[in-house]
C-alpha cells in the first residue's frame, strides 16, 4: 500500500508500508529446536565413566596395607606381643580377602592355615643355625640393645615376606573359587615359598608397593 504524505518542499512523497514480519508456525519452531538440540548433543562430548577397580586391583591394595601393618608389628618392643600383633594382622588379612570375593570368613581354619605355611619356609628363614633356632632369637630379643637391633633388622623383613606369600595365596585361592573349608595348605606350599622368597629378595622393598602392576 502506497501513500503520499507532505514534505517540507511542498510537493508529497509516496510511503510505502511495511507489512509484518509473518509468525512461523508451531511446528516449525518445534523442529528446529530439536535439529538445534541433536546438533549441540553430537558436538558435545560424551563424559567418561570412571573404570571400576578391578577386584585383583582391591586385593593387591589389601594386601599392601597389611603387609606394611605386619612390619610396624614386627617393631613391638614387647615379646610375645608383636606376635599376637601379627597374628591379628593376618587373620584381619584373610577376612578382607575372603570378604571382597563373598566367601564366609573362617578364623579356626585361617589360624591352622597361618601354622602350617609358617612351618613351610620357617627352616629356610631360620637357616638351622643357633641364630636362627627360634628359642635363641627371643632369648636374644630380651637383652637390652642387642635384642632390639636384632628385631629391627630381622622381624619387619621377615613379617612382610610371610604376610605378603600369605595374601598372595589366599587370594588365588579364593579367585578360583575356593573357600577357607576347601583350602589345603599342602597344595600350596611350593606356590607360598615362592612367593615368600620374591619378597625376600626385594630387600626390604614393600611388596605391592604399586597395585598398579599387581
Amino acid at each position: 500500500m502506497v501513500s503520499e504524505k507532505e514534505t517540507p518542499g511542498g510537493k508529497a512523497k509516496p510511503e510505502t508500508a511495511v507489512a509484518p514480519a509473518p509468525t512461523p508456525a508451531p511446528e516449525a519452531v518445534t523442529a528446529a529446536l530439536e535439529t538445534t538440540t541433536a546438533s549441540t548433543s553430537e558436538a558435545a562430548p560424551e563424559a567418561t565413566p570412571a573404570a571400576p577397580v578391578s577386584t585383583e586391583a582391591q586385593a593387591a591394595e589389601i594386601i599392601r596395607k597389611h603387609v606394611l601393618l605386619s612390619a610396624a608389628a614386627g617393631v613391638i618392643p614387647l615379646n610375645f606381643v608383636d606376635t599376637a600383633a601379627l597374628a591379628v594382622v593376618q587373620l584381619r588379612l584373610l577376612k578382607e580377602l575372603s570378604e571382597l570375593h563373598g566367601v564366609d570368613f573362617r578364623g579356626d581354619i585361617g589360624r591352622s592355615a597361618v601354622g602350617t605355611l609358617f612351618a613351610t619356609v620357617a627352616p629356610t628363614a631360620l637357616g638351622g643355625s643357633l641364630l636362627g633356632s627360634m628359642a635363641f632369637n627371643m632369648a636374644l630379643r630380651s637383652v637390652p640393645v642387642i635384642g632390639t637391633v636384632t628385631r629391627l633388622a630381622t622381624q619387619p623383613a621377615f613379617n612382610s615376606a610371610f604376610t605378603y606369600a600369605l595374601g598372595k595365596v589366599f587370594q588365588q585361592h579364593f579367585a578360583s573359587g575356593g573357600t577357607f573349608l576347601t583350602f589345603q595348605p599342602e597344595k600350596v606350599k611350593t606356590y607360598f615359598r615362592e612367593k615368600f622368597e620374591e619378597a625376600r629378595r626385594r630387600k626390604g622393598a614393600t611388596p605391592e608397593a604399586a597395585p598398579a602392576a599387581a
